[in-house]
Formats: C-alpha cells, structure tokens, sequence
C-alpha cells in the first residue's frame, strides 16, 4: 500500500504501520468514527486521518471482494521470491495430537494458516493463568538493529515465560504441537504468556527475524530462523483481541482452547512477508494467550 493520502492538513504518506493497523480495524468491522477518534488521539490531524480512512477502506474492501476468486484460483499473489512449502499439519479435520485430540477447523495454503481447536482444556488453560499472574513484566520486542529486548509502543502488554517442559501443562502443550507440527519439542522457544488489558494491542509485525537487520543475528545463531507460531488463547475476549492478518483481510477472534497456527519460513531459509499480524485492541474485559515460536533446528538460550 504506497498511495500517499492528501489533506490541507499534510500531504505526508501514511506510515507503513498505521496503514496495516487502519485495514485490520476495517476488516474487524470497526466504525468510522471509532478510527478516526484513535487516530486523532494519536496526534493525527482530523481531515488527513478521514481521507486516510477512506483510501484504506477502499483498497481493503477491495481485496476482500477479490479474495475469495484469488483462493479459489489457487492462493492469493504471493511476495516475488517466496514460495510456500506445503503446511505441516496433517489433512485430516480431527487428529490425535499427543494426548487429546484436537481439530483443525480451517487451513489456507500459501499463507499457511490454521485453525486449530481444542488444543488445551479450559482447565489447562485457567492453570497457565494461574501459574502467570503473579510473575508478569512488561512486554518487550526486538530491536532490529541491536538485538536486545526492548520496551516498545508496538506492544502494550504484560507476560512471563515458562521453559520447555517446566511444568505438566506446558510440557503437554509442547507435545501436541510437535505431534501436529513434526518439529521436535526442541525447536520451540520457552512458550510465551502475554496478558492485555482494556486497550492493549499489538501493532503489525512479523514474527521472523529479518535477515537484513543487523540484530537478527545474534537470534539466528541460536536455533535458526522462527519458521512458524502458535498463539494459544487461554480465554474468551469480551470484545476485539482478534489476531489480524491485514494484507489477507481475516481477523481470528479469541476463544478459550483454539489457536491460530501460522507459517512464515520455507525450507529454502526463505520469509513470508505476507504473514504480517497484529493483535487487535482490546475492547471488552482482557485477554491471555500463550505464544509459542518454532525454529528451524534446536534452540538453546544465549548464554
């Protein structure tokens, strides 16, 4: 999306990531003016954010009515260079995964996206709760040029870590995700707990260490390139939360026990930029998830 967006305002183009954040909020039905009061709380001036509105709205409706030929034609345009492998999880619409079974209850081929359901029970998921509360620390990212964790305003939340298999619960969860995936346990990150409050998102953003930024590096070193995730929702949002796929125009909403899997590496060591998500704001009660990144081979912690 690289059309600037006039106003007597500015004539500035919109910048990269509130273009993606304008369409993920268009494609969960969110009203005009609802956008218009956050980006005019952000500072932008009320004229260019109601034309920017209206550009994006226009582009994202668009891609939406042409989706659906775009799937059926055999996926949509993917970036020049990048080559889907085929997705890891079995065809079958039920499985046994370790220890439960577990439905995937959609997949999309080139993005490689899922939805899988009854990955974990509801009291698996009140235990990891439980077990995170009382040890919750502000969220941080990657700086891209640096590769040290960083407080960012990307990401408004809070979470804690738990190693492999620190606990049965989520030794269990890792189980199931290597029996569905393939990948042994070993290339999974420590799983991720991440808590938003009333109003916290995360902004667009991909999950792979972008190979041309100098902080990558030290992060690849350790297991290689993050190759796909899982975001576990460990309970039912009120109100928004949605994981957003902005460029694809499909919003995943939270239910307690699915999860979104999603792939964005092939074994070409190539990435998917097509892959950019956002964790939409949440607008009623709070939301916990439990984030789980897969690399290519073991990972080991940096000493």
């Amino acid at each position: 999306m690289t059309a600037e967006i006039g106003s007597p305002a500015a004539v500035a183009p919109l910048p990269p990531e509130w273009q993606d954040w304008l369409a993920g909020n268009i494609v969960r039905g969110c009203s005009d003016p609802d956008i218009l009061r956050s980006m005019t709380d952000n500072g932008f001036d009320e004229a260019y954010a109601r034309v920017a509105i209206a550009v994006v709205r226009s582009m994202t409706e668009r891609v939406q009515r042409e989706a659906p030929a775009a799937l059926a034609g055999g996926g949509l345009p993917r970036p020049a260079g990048y080559r889907a492998d085929p997705i890891r999880l079995p065809s079958a619409a039920r499985v046994r995964a370790h220890d439960r079974e577990v439905a995937i209850a959609f997949a999309l081929a080139g993005p490689n996206i899922a939805l899988l359901e009854n990955l974990l029970s509801a009291d698996e998921c009140a235990r990891l709760i439980q077990l995170s509360a009382g040890k919750l620390q502000r969220s941080e990212v990657v700086d891209r040029t640096t590769g040290q964790m960083t407080a960012s305003a990307l990401r408004s939340s809070e979470g804690t870590h738990f190693a492999l298999g620190e606990n049965a619960v989520v030794e269990r969860l890792e189980r199931r995700i290597a029996a569905l995936t393939g990948l042994p346990v070993e290339n999974g990150e420590p799983l991720q707990i991440l808590h938003y409050r009333s109003g916290g998102e995360y902004l667009p953003h991909h999950d792979y260490f972008d190979p041309q930024d100098e902080g990558s590096h030290a992060h690849l070193r350790i297991g290689g390139q993050r190759i796909a995730t899982v975001v576990v929702y460990l309970a039912d949002v009120d109100a928004g939360g949605e994981t957003v796929f902005p460029k694809l125009g499909l919003a995943v909403r939270a239910r307690r026990g699915s999860a979104v899997y999603f792939e964005y590496a092939n074994r070409q060591g190539e990435v998917d930029p097509g892959c950019l998500h956002s964790g939409a704001p949440v607008l009623g009660g709070e939301k916990w998830i439990a984030t789980k990144w897969l690399r290519q081979s073991a990972y080991r912690a940096a000493a």
